[in-house]
């Protein structure tokens, strides 16, 4: 019989669903609180002490190492949001910085920023990192988008953010430079996580780099504690992209949004066939979920349930975790990761080439991960937050130089 706590989440009942299924808070720690107290101000009178004491349960500040999170995974988007919350605290550490490094110019500067915030967020999560023997408790931290296929200036910056603490994965992009550089990362016994994934094809070249990557490591008789490695999979992402419809429109198939939505679970379900079977190392995580779809007039949400009871992480950003408790807590799991997708269903996507691309394991060859539709907007998307992270810091030098000019 599963344990019964007195403020019992939506989580727990995930939790409950898989003995190795781990639960991530997806976004920088230091906006828990500013989050956590939003919520729990919208919330009706008569709930807010009720919430309050579940949201505790989920992470609290005071004591992380209680935390029912196991890791933490960031972006560029991420790490401007914490900036976001905060503008005066970034502010100062701008301007407090950039006196005592004069020879670094707005881009370096935020460059410094953005590892301030990832060391201070893995810091957060070291207790839990220190309890667990090193097992868990990591933060991910992501390289610079716009290097995304220079293999050089990845690794260089990979281990400059490693450095900042002991409980730091590499968030690398799935790109065919991405994978040759998780490969030499885990040969060096740096954890990494494996961003922009979206087809099987990248998860098994992934996962099989990380392999190789370890082999290399005994040989050289690499230190190897704490370390851990995670393939992400973004779902919802891979799900939207307009090459989808378009594909479907031309082969004569209408797919429904619960046809879309199955798409997406489908990938992943057949990644973690194939991961079980041949036993790799590395960790699946899903993520980019959201609501959906409306099933009988009652909101579902098919991205957790059809892939809940399996040995996967969740990662779960502020805006999902407030629908998760304010449009379904009442929500039920089974563990249905090894369900089979409905036939019907299977057989119109199988005419659809974005499909099979993403599903079959040898639907991509490793060069075309560079061209893949939901990848190319994604970096495009951190890129553009990388240049907010530089346009506060530019923005914040250029006001303090202007505050300092004699009147």
């Amino acid at each position: 019989m599963s344990p019964v706590y007195e403020h019992e989440t939506i989580i727990d009942r995930l939790l409950q669903t898989a003995p190795g299924l781990e639960v991530w808070w997806d976004s920088s720690p230091l906006v828990y609180s500013h989050w956590s107290e939003s919520l729990i101000a919208g919330a009706p009178a008569g709930q807010q002490q009720t919430l309050a004491a579940q949201l505790r349960r989920l992470y609290d500040p005071s004591n992380s190492a209680a935390t029912l999170f196991t890791g933490v995974t960031t972006n560029p988007p991420l790490s401007y949001q914490a900036i976001q919350a905060d503008p005066a605290r970034w502010t100062a550490w701008v301007e407090a910085f950039a006196r005592s490094h004069p020879d670094l110019d707005a881009r370096q500067v935020a460059w410094e920023l953005y590892k301030e915030i990832v060391r201070l967020g893995a810091r957060e999560f070291l207790p839990v990192y220190e309890r667990t023997d090193f097992r868990y408790g990591h933060l991910s931290a992501q390289v610079n988008p716009y290097d995304c296929y220079s293999e050089e200036r990845m690794l260089g910056q990979a281990l400059e953010l490693s450095s900042l603490g002991p409980n730091i994965a590499i968030k690398i992009p799935g790109t065919y430079e991405g994978v040759q550089v998780i490969r030499e990362l885990t040969a060096r016994g740096v954890s990494t996580n494996c961003t922009s994934g979206y087809t099987v094809p990248q998860f098994i070249a992934v996962a099989e780099a990380v392999q190789a990557g370890l082999l290399e490591a005994r040989v050289r008789c690499t230190d190897l504690t704490g370390w851990r490695s995670v393939i992400t999979y973004m779902s919802s992402r891979w799900e939207s992209a307009a090459a989808f419809i378009e594909q479907a429109r031309e082969a004569g198939v209408e797919l429904s949004p619960e046809d879309i939505r199955w798409a997406g679970v489908a990938v992943f379900k057949n990644a973690y066939r194939i991961f079980r079977q041949r036993a790799y190392p590395s960790k699946l995580l899903i993520c980019s979920l959201r609501l959906g779809p409306q099933v009988g007039g009652e909101m579902r949400c098919w991205h957790v349930e059809e892939t809940a009871g399996g040995q996967v992480i969740f990662t779960l950003p502020p805006p999902f975790l407030t629908d998760l408790f304010t449009r379904v807590p009442d929500l039920k799991f089974e563990p249905r990761i090894r369900s089979e997708v409905p036939a019907d269903v299977m057989a119109r996507l199988r005419k659809v080439p974005y499909f099979n691309a993403g599903y079959e394991p040898d639907g991509l060859t490793p060069r075309e991960f560079n061209r893949i539709p939901a990848l190319l907007s994604t970096m495009k998307q951190f890129q553009g937050a990388m240049d907010k992270i530089a346009g506060f810091t530019s923005e914040t030098l250029s006001a303090a130089k202007t505050a300092a000019m004699p009147a």
